[in-house]
Order: C-alpha cells, then structure tokens, then sequence
C-alpha cells in the first residue's frame, strides 16, 4: 500500500486526479488547449546558421582532404573512410564552437511581473531514490521557507516522491519527513512512498499528476541531489505564469562545489565553460529548447496533456521503458503547441555529481541506454524539427565515441590499404597524411586544437568578462584551467572506452535498468577491476609501440588509457574546489 503523509490528510485521489494518458507515437497530437507559439524569422534564421555553419565548414575540410590524399593519383578505403569518420566527428566539434561563439551575444531580457490573477500554485516534487534522507529533504525544506517568506502572489508547496525500496531507509526518510514536518508547521509539506517503482522516476512523477496534479497549476521537479535559490524559481515561476504559451521553463544547472578532484573540476567546468555555452543554446533553440529530468518548472496541465510516455516495443534495453525521459516529453510538449525554453537568468540552479570516476561512468551508462532509445523515435508524426534535432544530438553524444574510436584506428592504418591489399603487409608506421610541408602540417594541427579547445576558451572569455577576478583568486583560477584541460585530456580516452563499451552493450541486448547513485570514495580493488579493461588496452598498445608496430598518433592514447586506474585514484583523492565567496552566498 502506497504510504502517504500529510498535515492535514487529503483524500487526493478523487478530489484531484488529472488524467495522464499514453501517448501515441503512431499519429501527431495537438493540445487544443495549447496558445499559438511563434518562433521569430530572426531565430529561424539564427538557428540555420548555427546548425549550417558546422556542416559548410565540415564539408570544406573533407573536400580538401579528399584533395590531398588525391595527390598520388588515387584514394584508399582506409583514406575514404578516414574523410568520412572525422567529417561526421568533427560536426559536432563544430557546433559546440558555433554554441559557444553565440553564448557571447546572449544578454539576459526584462524580468517580467505577472498580476496577482496570474499567479501560480506550484508543487515542488523531490523524487527520492535511496538517497541520504536527511541532506535531501533538509535543501527542499529550505527552498520552501525561503519562498514562504518571499513577497509573492506564487503559492508553494513540498512533496516528497520516495520509491526507495530498502525498509530501513524508507523508515529514515519518514522520521526526517516528521522532523522537519514537526518544525515547520506553517509549511505544506508532504511524503509519498510508492509500493512499487513502476517505470522509474518518470512513473514516479506520472503517479503523482494523476493523483494530485489538478491541486496546482505547475510543478518544479526537483532530483535528490538539487539545490535552488528562491530567486531564480520565483523568476522561473513569474516567466512562466506571463507566458500562457509556455509549457517548460529549463534552468542551467551547475554542478556543486564537491570534495574530490573530480567534482571540483566538474564544478569549475559547468561554472566557467557550461553556463556560457547554455547560453548560446538557448539563444539558437528559443522555443524549441529541452527538459533535463530536473531542476525545471512545468506547467501540469500540459504535460499530464502531452507528456504521458507509454512503454516501446519489445525488450530493455532497446524497448521497455523510456530511461531518457526528459529529451521525450519535452518533443511531445512541443509536439502538442507548448513552448519549452531554456532560461539562464536562473542562475541560482544547482545539481551534484558523483564524488568518483566510478560513478560518473555507471550514471552515464544508464544515460547512454536512455539516450540511445531516442533514436527509435526520430520518426515520431508531429514532432517539431528541433525536437528531432535533440533527440538525435543526445544519441550521438555516445555514438560519437564510437567514431573517435574508429577515427583512431583508421589514423593507424597504412594508406595504401585497398582491395585486395594485405594491410598487415604494408608498414603500420606510414603516415595518413600525404607529406605536407611543416608548417602547413603545424596550421592543420593548429586549427584542430582551437576548434577543439575553443569552447572552453570562449567560455573563460565570457566568465571572465561577467564575473571578474579578484586579484588573490587569478592564481587558483589559471590553475584550475590547466588542471581541468590536462584532466579531461587525459581521462577523454576512458571516456571514450567505457561510453563504446556501453552502446555495444546496448546492441548487444544488456539492460543496465536504473540503480541508486554509487557513492563514497572506491577502494582499489573495485577501481583496479572496473578499470581493467582501459589498463590492459594501454598495456598492449605501449607493447606494439615498443616493437614498431603503432603509430605515434596513437602513443598519446596508450598512455592515458595505462594511467586509467591512477587518474581515477587522482579523481577521488580530497580538493578544495575554486569556490569564490560569491557562489557561497547563492546557496544560503
């Protein structure tokens, strides 16, 4: 039996129930109740050449290249496949740039004042999955003091959605609801535990809708791990109550101040190169932006409208439940009129991150079994161009790995495989490249580490010119860039291992289903095993280096594929982050 508490008990079921059907992914759907949403020539026009600019640009470094591995009169398979895998990586590359150059332009817009009759009844949901009860409600409790005490025609509300499954935490989390429940008496805060988690945190929000959705006008879908000033939800909150058009409001959230090196450069990285990159997607997406899964204010009676995800076809993880929910039922609300904006004036959004390594990569492997789901629905009727384009964007965020990966073995061929042609019989050490001059060869490399680079350097730029830097924080902070940019360099070929692992794993027919955060510093033994395989990899491609058989594009992966298991013990280890006294104050 499901357990509900609440000051006072309300039979909700009946009084305030909101139908939430599946949707079709057979036919288009339009909410009738849905306004008329008008995206602008201008960003029309923004938004082709944001996503065309990438391709002209890709386009011209593939003809050129066919031209120079023309110049011995013919062009291999491994030549012709080497265009064709970096073209189709190096789009993406781009577009992150074109994203960022834009973040540059963005300026936040008037905050605007809704009329009393305009206001807002808002639910605030924290979903809650076997996190530690007391840090979780204890930040969801001071969000809703804060915004009781806000001068504000906005009305709030907390409700705790637990589908924890082990007994004993559950007990935690309803002694700490009653605590808090206890002390804060003018509050209306309420607890929710599900018998059963049917279809994971996307089931847990649909339950509650159908339950209680019609009680409010929207909700602000929180994670365990979310904080929020009242500022900004109060700024989302008026935002949305002023445009009867909109149906999602997307905050930018970044990363807390951890205490590990891994989460300390996660941190500096949403801060510095993140926000501003948000940015210019939120230009060039306008009303046609996305859904995170959190940190986000929904109008209820849209989604409950659009948003009803029914199960795909056949078996986990290709089938069963959607596990990437957020990029589905922002295309569907969109699908059905309802503009979705991503909105950087709420800069007080914040999220945590795993404190290792290890549990980076097992999240990012559910993420990857989400995300690849998406691709199955590119072809759904009605959905909107850019709804597409996310999706699509989402998946190869993954499979891009896999081109990275076979853009690296094709640079260690020989040229002259061809038809007929015994590879290995040819020297692995020729170069791909014809023999361009140095400095041509040093301008092409160039090129490549700017476009590679240059999001996060735009981003510095445009930190740098926002925030500024006191004179004691420049030390810390030029550290903090090269320590992030040496990291990051290092550990992208784990990365790369680890996401190819599991979209071959998601081929493959592997269900990773949806598991509790892994937590807590890892000891060795785990990290030496769940690293094996990046280890064992670096092990034999030095051994191949030692007997001139690779090459040296590849050397630079070797070693950072062999130190895997020490950067991950470095991942882990204690750090103070750069955390300046500004973003202290955002928190309290």
């Amino acid at each position: 039996m499901t357990t509900a508490l609440r000051l006072p008990l309300l039979p909700e079921a009946e009084v305030f129930s909101l139908p939430m059907p599946d949707q079709d992914f057979a036919a288009a759907f339009r909410d009738p109740t849905a306004g008329h949403v008008q995206t602008g020539s201008r960003i029309l026009a923004l938004r082709a050449l944001t996503l065309l600019a990438p391709l002209l640009l890709t386009s011209f470094v593939a003809w050129v290249s066919f031209g120079w591995f023309a110049f011995d009169g013919r062009v291999t398979i491994a030549e012709t496949l080497l265009i064709l895998v970096t073209g189709f990586a190096f789009y993406w590359v781009v577009l992150s740039l074109v994203t960022a150059i834009l973040g540059l332009f963005w300026r936040s817009g008037a905050a605007p004042k809704p009329t009393p009759d305009q206001s807002l009844g808002v639910a605030i949901l924290l979903p809650m999955f076997g996190e530690a009860a007391l840090p979780t409600l204890s930040h969801a409790v001071h969000l809703l003091a804060k915004l009781a005490q806000s001068p504000c025609d906005h009305r709030f509300s907390l409700h705790v959605l637990s589908d924890t499954r082990d007994t004993a935490q559950a007990e935690q989390e309803i002694a700490v609801f009653h605590h808090f429940q206890r002390s804060n008496l003018s509050l209306d805060i309420t607890y929710r535990r599900r018998p059963m988690n049917r279809d994971f945190k996307s089931g847990n929000i649909r339950d509650w809708v159908r339950a209680s959705g019609a009680a409010h006008d929207a909700m602000l879908v929180l994670d365990a791990d979310s904080v929020m000033t009242s500022e900004s939800v109060l700024l989302m909150a008026d935002a949305l109550a002023c445009d009867a058009t909109c149906g999602l409001v997307q905050s930018v959230p970044r990363v807390l101040p951890g205490t590990t090196v891994w989460q300390a450069m996660q941190s500096f990285a949403s801060r510095v190169y993140g926000a501003n990159l948000a940015r210019g997607f939120a230009l060039w997406t306008a009303n046609e932006a996305n859904f995170l899964g959190h940190n986000a204010l929904i109008r209820i009676g849209a989604f409950a409208a659009s948003a009803g995800l029914p199960h795909l076809s056949g078996r986990a993880p290709r089938g069963g439940v959607i596990l990437s929910h957020d990029f589905v039922e922002a295309a569907l609300m969109r699908r059905a009129g309802w503009s979705v904006k991503l909105f950087p004036e709420a800069t007080g959004s914040f999220e945590d991150t795993p404190e290792t390594l290890l549990g980076y990569l097992k999240r990012d492997r559910r993420w990857c079994q989400g995300n690849m789901q998406h691709l199955r629905l590119l072809a759904v009727p009605g959905l909107h161009a850019a709804s597409r384009f996310h999706l699509l964007q989402g998946a190869m965020a993954y499979i891009a790995s896999v081109w990275w990966l076979a853009l690296l073995v094709l640079w260690a061929l020989p040229t002259q495989m061809a038809t007929g042609t015994d590879i290995w019989a040819v020297n692995p050490l020729t170069p791909v490249w014809p023999n361009l001059p140095a400095a041509t060869q040093s301008a092409l490399a160039g090129l490549v580490m700017v476009i590679l680079v240059g999001p996060k350097l735009i981003g510095i730029a445009a930190f740098l010119r926002s925030q500024g830097l006191a004179r004691g924080e420049r030390l810390a902070f030029v550290g903090m860039v090269l320590g992030e940019m040496a990291l990051s360099l290092l550990m992208a070929p784990t990365l790369m291992v680890h996401q190819v692992r599991a979209v071959v794993g998601f081929w493959a027919g592997f269900d990773g289903g949806w598991a509790p955060h892994s937590s807590g510093r890892q000891p060795l033994g785990l990290l030496a095993r769940f690293h094996a395989t990046e280890t064992a990899l670096g092990a034999g491609l030095l051994t191949l280096a030692a007997a001139g058989q690779l090459s040296p594009w590849l050397l630079p992966v070797a070693v950072s594929l062999i130190l895997a298991l020490p950067l991950a013990l470095l991942a882990q280890s204690p750090m103070a982050p750069f955390n300046r006294p500004s973003l202290a104050k955002e928190l309290i």
